[in-house]
């Protein structure tokens, strides 16, 4: 067999890259700027933990015989459906209405533009 350029492998860069090592990027970096650059915890992180605790502490009492939510089919099934007639309500009401200041602008445009 004929050893083509075709099928070699390209050559290793010679260029040297510097890089910090990570022990290094952890003794430059100061307690200032590490509270500095960390972003908060936002609401919906802290609601789905909530949740999600309360759901877990209700499940081991249940299994301990102390249900601390007593809920029974027809009422998740009542609060679905509040929640679907909610949402759907809404998102309705958002996407066939003009309610925000961009929309309304937009809408004004169009109707002096077919006016004329």
């Amino acid at each position: 067999m004929t050893d083509t350029t075709e099928n070699r492998l390209p050559a290793t860069s010679t260029t040297e890259v510097t890089v910090m090592p990570v022990s290094a990027q952890i003794q430059a970096a100061t307690d200032d700027d590490t509270e500095a650059s960390t972003p908060r915890i936002d609401g919906g992180t802290i609601s789905r933990f909530l949740v999600l605790l309360l759901a877990l502490v209700n499940q081991a009492l249940t299994m301990f015989g102390h249900p601390v939510l007593n809920i029974d089919d027809t009422t998740i099934t009542q609060l679905v459906s509040l929640a679907w007639t909610a949402g759907s309500a809404i998102w309705c009401y958002w996407k066939d209405n003009d309610v925000t200041t961009k929309a309304r602008v937009k809408k004004a445009r169009l109707s002096a533009r077919h006016a004329a």
